[in-house]
């Protein structure tokens, strides 16, 4: 295959640029110290995609089109991919691979596109990287969603929701500073002033994106432990109520009796009602009431916020989840919600033999 280089008149063989893609990539991992650099297998797949990227870019720009990746989880493998790629690596080591190749390729791309001024260069940038990002993410969600264990069945949903999470605002936000920083490289000789407009835009993105993970991190470690549900309930309030939501938590009975698993569970359902009941029906007051008898467990989350119609879908999404959970544990879970008046969630969970 050729392409158009910087010369109108010239072609280039694509071979030729794919083995330099692939030698810098290699070079860049040994120089970073990446671990990854000693895994035949993840450079391998790293090189394939980053070939495959660089194809899909190229062919994008010319046309004038842009990338318009499928939804996550729905997607087709990109081309180039074999449905493997990355599905090894956990997110940090998707997340550090897809910068990695974002940084090799870019001055490749450039240099091979020769785009005529700072708006194109710029649409080139984000078309790199949108493909790559779209990469990273079908990696780690396919890598979280192709586990064959029907426990972790329960967990689909949630490893969705961090998925989305990780590609909406930590990755996506990583990928605009890194692309921010790589234009600053580009304008440094020719105009400083716009070269350094970039750099400050980057730096305030990736300060942006650091409290981001901080407290996208603080969330995934709080769980149930020694404290149990309700101080777990507790803790995530103080993290994620707004001040002026009245929040009163009812426990009834001996939580502390109820086994890990089914406090682990439970905690989730009441933490996604939560959720969507702050993000999405703006209440003014929050009620959270648990439980426990030697025969069940009955808790329900009810606000006064906006509501919804009966047999319409409610803001936020994670219902299904939330009811796979319960089901799960031999439970059920329901919903009912009035517009402008508000939203109750009830679990039932039967506890009969099942508590400490």
């Amino acid at each position: 295959m050729l392409i158009h280089t910087a010369q109108p008149d010239s072609y280039r063989d694509l071979s030729t640029v794919h083995q330099e893609i692939c030698r810098s990539i290699r070079q860049a991992l040994r120089r970073d110290g990446n671990e990854l650099a000693d895994r035949q297998d993840a450079v391998d797949e790293l090189t394939t995609q980053a070939c495959a990227v660089f194809d899909e870019v190229t062919t994008a720009v010319a046309r004038g089109e842009p990338l318009d990746p499928a939804p996550l989880g729905d997607a087709p493998a990109p081309a180039g991919d074999d449905g493997r790629s990355w599905r090894g690596l956990d997110w940090a080591h998707s997340l550090r691979a897809g910068t990695t190749l974002f940084e090799v390729m870019l001055p490749i791309v450039l240099r091979e596109l020769a785009p005529a001024d700072e708006e194109a260069a710029t649409r080139v940038s984000v078309v790199l990287h949108q493909a790559v990002l779209s990469r990273v993410a079908r990696g780690s969600l396919a890598r979280m969603t192709h586990l064959p264990d029907r426990v972790l069945a329960s967990r689909r949903e949630e490893r969705r929701h961090i998925a989305r999470e990780l590609h909406d605002r930590v990755l996506h936000g990583i990928g605009l500073a890194l692309q921010g920083i790589d234009m600053h490289r580009y304008h440094a000789e020719t105009s400083p002033a716009l070269a350094r407009a970039k750099l400050d835009r980057a730096a305030g993105l990736l300060r942006q994106t650091a409290h981001t993970l901080q407290h996208f991190t603080t969330e995934l470690r709080r769980s149930v432990g020694e404290g149990g549900l309700e101080r777990a309930l507790r803790s995530y309030l103080e993290a994620h109520a707004d001040p002026a939501v009245k929040v009163a938590i009812h426990p009834k009975g001996n939580l502390l009796a109820l086994p890990a698993h089914i406090g682990e569970e439970v905690y989730l359902i009441l933490r996604e009602a939560v959720r969507n009941a702050l993000r999405h029906a703006s209440p003014s007051r929050l009620d959270i009431t648990v439980e426990v008898t030697d025969r069940d467990l009955r808790a329900t989350v009810t606000d006064d916020g906006c509501g919804f119609p009966v047999g319409s879908s409610p803001a936020g999404g994670g219902l299904p989840s939330m009811r796979e959970r319960a089901q799960l544990l031999g439970g059920r879970l329901s919903l009912s919600s009035v517009p402008s008046v508000g939203t109750v969630v009830e679990v039932h969970i039967p506890l009969e033999g099942r508590l400490r």
